[in-house]
């Protein structure tokens, strides 16, 4: 069980964990989380702390003074990791801390078949082996022609964005700075890019002029991906070329997957 707020990480840590093999049940509310604990009786939850309407200590709270449930396997899985955290999170009774910014999706579910002792997990299709991260093989749709330059620093969102297009059909190619992304997008055949604003060598703003300039690449459509967006941030960009500018953290990759669809279809 995950009890999770944010649609973009329930999206990708949900398809993950059943990719490993896992039956996955998504919690969005706090204040429901101890009942379905109960009815759902899981073998392990995630719980992540900072949640609308009832933080995750005081979910722990309220499961360890429930007899029939109290010893359910629960570890917090925040971005919140101070050592004070930590520590009230195991006087209230969680088996363990796990810091969301230090596992990508896969290494979560790697991890979570640590905690559970698992060295093989049934899948619908197949027995799978644990020990093989490539044991279970991504849903993939059949190729749709299109590929898509993924041009971000940071391993967690490219691995996030860039698998949610793989399974869409589209080939990724990755590039971890601006300078690079220019590169890449000069070898010709993308269509589209995916662009983070705040990179090493160059940024975002820096790669739109000169993507905008280049007669390969002035057509190709551009999909900011920020972690912030100001109105004035998002104006000049937008000035500059982009086709539309998005949050990271507000936004899915199924979301991400459609717009990229659409604007394919809008410049064909």
């Amino acid at each position: 069980m995950i009890v999770e707020d944010d649609p973009m990480l329930i999206e990708i840590y949900e398809k993950k964990l059943q990719d490993a093999g896992f039956e996955v049940k998504i919690v969005t509310a706090g204040a429901t989380a101890k009942d379905e604990i109960k009815n759902w009786k899981p073998e392990l939850v995630l719980l992540d702390v900072v949640l609308p309407d009832m933080d995750g200590f005081e979910i722990l709270e309220a499961v360890k003074r429930e007899r029939d449930i109290k010893n359910v396997l629960i570890y917090v899985f925040s971005n919140l990791s101070s050592k004070e955290d930590m520590d009230r999170a195991k006087s209230l009774g969680a088996a363990g801390f796990l810091t969301k910014s230090s596992f990508t999706p896969s290494q979560l579910a790697e991890e979570v078949k640590k905690i559970l002792g698992y060295e093989t997990i049934q899948s619908p299709q197949s027995s799978v082996s644990a020990s093989s991260p490539e044991a279970v093989p991504e849903a993939k749709k059949e190729s749709n022609g299109h590929r898509v330059l993924i041009i971000e620093d940071e391993d967690i969102f490219i691995q996030m964005f860039g698998d949610k297009l793989k399974q869409e059909g589209f080939e990724v190619v990755p590039a971890k700075n601006g300078r690079w992304g220019l590169k890449e997008a000069e070898k010709g055949g993308f269509s589209c890019i995916l662009l983070d604003m705040m990179m090493p060598a160059m940024n975002g703003y820096e790669a739109i002029q000169e993507l905008r300039v280049n007669v390969n690449t002035k057509n190709i459509p551009i999909i900011i991906l920020s972690n912030s967006a100001l109105d004035s941030e998002v104006k000049k960009a937008m000035e500059l070329g982009a086709d539309a500018y998005h949050i990271k953290t507000q936004v899915t990759p199924g979301e991400v997957a459609e717009e990229v669809k659409e604007l394919i279809a809008r410049k064909t």
